[in-house]
């Protein structure tokens, strides 16, 4: 009789340890996108859109940070295009080329010191938005 008791208890104990877990994994994928996000805080994520973190990265050293973030979603391209159009000059990025071919667009943009690249592609049943960052590099002299 004793045996019947302790199963239950054991199961509901391991049971209780993979809430914990899932409960902490979410919270740690929130505090990802949230720091990831405010590094580049003169970028906005088209709205409605999810950072996914395990193939996004941010690297900072000193003054130079480089990243490079990758959100999923539902929207069009024509709309992703113009949104981002819109916002990022408010945000002081001059663009510098917009290249849309189909269910893919490519935005550049830059700033005195960096490089923004906005790239979307419209899947079967979701959008991915791919956001790079990056020190702007000086032009150099010509090739003798």
């Amino acid at each position: 009789m004793k045996r019947y008791f302790v199963f239950p208890f054991v199961f509901l104990l391991l049971a209780g340890c993979a809430v914990n877990s899932a409960s902490q994994k979410g919270s740690v994928t929130t505090e990802v996108q949230q720091i990831k996000t405010k590094m580049f805080d003169d970028i906005p994520v088209y709205p409605g859109f999810k950072l996914i973190p395990e193939k996004s990265f941010v690297y900072e050293s000193g003054n130079v940070k480089v990243g490079r973030l990758i959100f999923r979603g539902k929207s069009s391209i024509n709309d992703m295009v113009n949104y981002y159009k819109n916002t990022l000059p408010e945000q002081g990025w001059e663009p510098i080329s917009i290249s849309i071919y189909g269910k893919d667009a490519n935005l550049t943009y830059v700033t005195s010191d960096r490089v923004l690249q906005v790239r979307m592609t419209q899947g079967f049943s979701e959008t991915t938005l791919i956001i790079q960052v990056g020190p702007r590099g000086e032009l150099t002299s010509e090739l003798k």
